[in-house]
């Protein structure tokens, strides 16, 4: 049997991807927090990655739209349009 080529992404090298963005108050949001879009009405996401395409320099966030707190679909916005949500404060007991 034959042994299998190994696959080669046409695209690799084509997009910067990245699994946190710093916002302009220096805020960092990272993989797996949840934010809100300005825009969307009631809606909460949970960020994935920021990418950049070098050739056209266009960039994008993806996030998993999610329904109850269970991811329901795969959405992309300008990062412009992130709305953090503020971090839960620890009581101290």
């Amino acid at each position: 049997m034959a042994r299998r080529k190994k696959y080669v992404n046409p695209n690799d090298g084509k997009y910067i991807r990245s699994s946190n963005y710093t916002l302009e108050g220096g805020r960092i949001i990272e993989y797996g927090e949840v934010i809100k879009i300005s825009g969307e009405y009631g809606n909460k996401f949970r960020f994935l990655e920021h990418v950049i395409n070098v050739e056209n320099n266009a960039e994008w966030i993806d996030c998993f739209q999610l329904h109850n707190g269970i991811p329901s679909g795969w959405r992309s916005f300008k990062p412009e349009r992130i709305k953090p949500l503020p971090k839960r404060r620890r009581l101290n007991v």
